[in-house]
């Protein structure tokens, strides 16, 4: 997910990419952790591998969330899929905190997934239908691009990042993203943390670069919050008589 633009542009010399990966070992500056997912040939699954932690790191909690509390005027992201005829059907769905308004904003790609970020215009959650079934839901995101782009046929469409210089350019651009949200669909609430989120067995996914020295640094770490155990049920004993 794209939550670390303003810290990846210390790095911007190298690629920044984003590995989800279990933690296995921490000592306060370097992250032990076991590939989960990566891009091609970044790290295998399985594999084990090192990322060190930075004084400008910026650290994200995560946690399970629904598109019920996701309401018009909120700062919000999606990991999209675009079908042929342009529509955008959304993979994952991202509720950012205040205190992250504007991160990541635009219509970019992030590997093999289009990432839009923006200000809610519109939402409509999965309404339950008829026989059992549910209606997919809806979310348009209004957000600032770094060009518009011709798709052909009187089609365009406002792509890139929103950060200098191409929001200052004359080139920036607005667009409105409408995107189908499927029942089902992985809705999470992003908010402000800190190093103490890095909690051994945890899931986390790491925005990857190299340092000067060509080792792994992490510019920014969204942190999946331990979901709370479900407590046992109380059995109430049955009083004896006297």
């Amino acid at each position: 997910m794209a939550c670390f633009g303003a810290a990846a542009q210390v790095f911007a010399a190298e690629p920044v990419l984003r590995v989800k990966a279990k933690l296995t070992a921490f000592d306060g500056q370097v992250m032990t952790l076991q590939a989960l997912s990566s891009p091609s040939g970044v790290v295998k699954e399985g594999e084990p591998f090192t990322v060190s932690v930075l004084p400008q790191t910026r650290y994200v909690g995560s946690e399970k969330s629904s598109l019920e509390t996701i309401k018009v005027g909120d700062y919000a992201g999606a990991a999209v899929t675009e079908a042929k005829d342009g529509g955008l059907r959304a993979q994952e769905v991202y509720l950012y905190a205040p205190q992250l308004r504007g991160t990541g904003e635009g219509r970019f790609s992030e590997g093999d997934r289009l990432i839009v970020n923006g200000t809610v215009s519109a939402i409509q959650p999965a309404a339950n239908g008829q026989k059992n079934t549910k209606a997919n839901g809806s979310l348009t995101l209004h957000y600032s691009g770094a060009v518009l782009s011709g798709l052909g046929l009187g089609r365009t469409v406002c792509e890139g990042r929103a950060l200098p210089p191409a929001y200052a350019s004359a080139l920036a651009c607005q667009g409105d993203a409408q995107l189908v949200v499927p029942p089902g669909t992985d809705v999470s609430s992003l908010t402000v943390g800190d190093k103490s989120l890095l909690v051994v067995g945890r899931t986390v996914t790491v925005a990857m670069t190299k340092d000067a020295g060509n080792k792994n640094v992490a510019p920014g770490i969204v942190v999946e919050k331990a979901m709370a155990a479900a407590q046992p049920a109380t059995v109430e004993k049955p009083q004896s008589n006297p």
